[in-house]
């Protein structure tokens, strides 16, 4: 009976975690349900409201901040700001209040919520923002996140003959199609020198938990950080990751709608202002801030985020800054976007980008 009861705990274990990867992945793609401007392509996006509307006891503006999951789980540099206290506080000594707004349907959700004018700024991944902007979202990216969500080649327990994107011919592998991890794998076996009909693809996000329990799959493409719960439960190992390419890998940003970073300006350099302290607590402090981060994640531990950010103790990722490599990647990004029928025309990233709102936060930031 106990070991029944163990299945059954390690089975529930499992089951959230490939319900984490399908949010994760709905996070890095554009596919899925649309309405308003983002469905049709329109470009008038509802203006949005909050900080005229909707204020606090205390006289404060509110602004609405979206993130992915469910309630608050902000993570990386911002997380941790958050946690801290010091993106209330930034946010606070300008004259705002923020407000997290957790979606469970991730990215497409997020570009619902600025097509109907429900967010004011929101932290999420560069394809589904992009895809959102193609399709008339009003929106701009002010700063990063994250710039290097690393990926990787998770071989479930049993298969030894996969050590490398190589070895994927004759196996059964998971790829999301029309999402990050689809653009990862076309450049793993691209470098690699395999053909991609050499491989039996299986596109699923809702299958995964069980196509990996029962053998009916022996590979799954997804984020390192994943990958390595996946490897703390004991179902198999992470073989081969982007750490050696950061080219390969993801992007998050700090999303805005464009009006409302025009006549908000203080409140887009407040939350950057909170990254940077962030950043800088994560360096001096990465236990606490594995720690911090575990806090915020259901079955999560603070080794598996420092097994994830082992490759690069000086968290160079969580620089605010949209650097020439950011951009540059958001370019092969839109490339891919296009080749997978994902948009239809190229995305002018001078209308999507705007450096300015970092470059004067830094600079006051640096004054104090």
């Amino acid at each position: 009976m106990r070991n029944v009861n163990l299945v059954k705990d390690l089975l529930k274990k499992v089951t959230v975690t490939i319900s984490a990867f399908a949010i994760t992945a709905s996070l890095l793609t554009g596919c899925g349900s649309t309405s308003g401007a983002a469905g049709n392509g329109g470009g008038d996006n509802k203006k949005s409201e909050a900080s005229a509307s909707e204020t606090t006891e205390d006289g404060l503006k509110k602004v609405r901040i979206g993130c992915v999951g469910q309630g608050n789980v902000l993570g990386a540099a911002v997380g941790v700001a958050d946690s801290l206290g010091y993106l209330k506080e930034e946010l606070n000594n300008v004259g705002y209040e923020p407000e997290i707004i957790g979606f469970a349907q991730a990215g497409p959700a997020i570009n619902e919520a600025f097509a109907a004018g429900e967010l004011d700024l929101a932290f999420y991944g560069d394809l589904p923002a992009s895809v959102g902007k193609a399709n008339g979202n009003n929106t701009t990216l002010f700063a990063t996140y994250d710039s290097q969500m690393q990926m990787g080649i998770f071989v479930r327990k049993g298969v030894d003959d996969v050590k490398s994107a190589e070895d994927l011919p004759g196996h059964k592998v998971i790829v999301a199609r029309g999402t990050i991890f689809h653009q990862y794998f076309n450049s793993i076996i691209a470098d690699a020198g395999v053909k991609e009909d050499d491989i039996e693809q299986i596109n699923t996000f809702s299958d995964a938990n069980s196509l990996i329990s029962s053998g009916d799959a022996d590979v799954l493409i997804t984020s390192t950080s994943i990958a390595y719960y996946l490897e703390s439960l004991g179902l198999g190992k992470l073989v081969e990751d982007s750490t050696e390419h950061p080219e390969w890998t993801s992007q998050f940003f700090a999303v805005g709608n464009t009006d409302y970073l025009k006549e908000n300006k203080e409140a887009a350099k407040a939350v950057i202002k909170a990254m940077l302290r962030g950043k800088e607590y994560v360096i001096d402090n990465p236990k606490e801030a594995y720690k911090l981060w575990a806090e915020k994640q259901d079955g999560y531990t603070p080794e598996i985020y420092e097994k994830e950010h082992a490759y690069d103790t000086t968290f160079a990722s969580f620089n605010p800054a949209i650097t020439d490599e950011s951009l540059e990647k958001l370019e092969v990004l839109d490339d891919f976007l296009q080749s997978a029928g994902l948009i239809s025309e190229k995305i002018d990233m001078k209308k999507f980008v705007d450096t300015s709102y970092y470059e004067e936060a830094l600079k006051e930031y640096e004054s104090k």
